[in-house]
């Protein structure tokens, strides 16, 4: 199951850098208590907490995905075919959204594309995410509404949008069929 491997993951790469829970959640920002949920498989961690945590064990976010080494990536690259995607599914917030993994390097690369699918809602969830770096977003099918701070912006298929992440967000589908998007991560705290 991705969601115990997530969490082997994480817990492997803390102890190897020595960290304790709390002094991760120091440096994330995240409570003691939510980290140790996640490493024993309790809590499934949207993206925006996993990118805390890769920040905070200063490790690349893709690398919580990767189950097997990469073909060419001694070369520099990673071919992500269609059909082999990662997913990660959420639980435990209204929507459930899709998250499909786009690249296998496991280099210290700064930036973590995903697919995103945003099923059809029928109550509005609450819940804004935070982290560092820089977000964009391409809707790829559907419509979505993006809450970013206060603000709520109708994005649709084709529309995109560039965002400070530090910034509360969250995106929902705003219409009757489900939504898709590209979602790619930059993560600010790589030189």
């Amino acid at each position: 199951m991705l969601e115990k491997r997530i969490a082997d993951k994480i817990k492997k790469i803390r102890k190897r850098k020595g960290y304790t829970l709390e002094e991760l959640g120091r440096l994330t920002d995240l409570s003691k208590g939510l980290l140790s949920r996640i490493e024993n498989c309790q809590v499934s961690p949207p993206i925006a907490t996993l990118s805390k945590i890769s920040h905070g064990l200063e490790v690349p976010i893709g690398i919580f995905f990767d189950t097997e080494e990469t073909t060419g990536e001694e070369e520099g690259y990673a071919v992500t075919l269609k059909g082999d995607r990662k997913q990660i599914n959420r639980r435990g917030t209204t929507a459930e959204l899709n998250y499909y993994s786009l690249s296998g390097l496991r280099s210290d690369n700064l930036i973590e594309p995903f697919i995103v699918k945003y099923p059809v809602i029928e109550q509005k969830p609450t819940k804004l995410y935070d982290h560092p770096g820089e977000e964009f977003l391409l809707v790829l099918q559907g419509k979505i509404d993006f809450i970013y701070g206060k603000k709520t912006i109708r994005l649709e298929t084709g529309d995109s949008i560039h965002f400070d992440p530090s910034t509360p967000h969250r995106g929902q589908n705003a219409g009757e069929t489900g939504s898709e998007c590209l979602v790619i991560i930059i993560d600010g705290g790589k030189e």
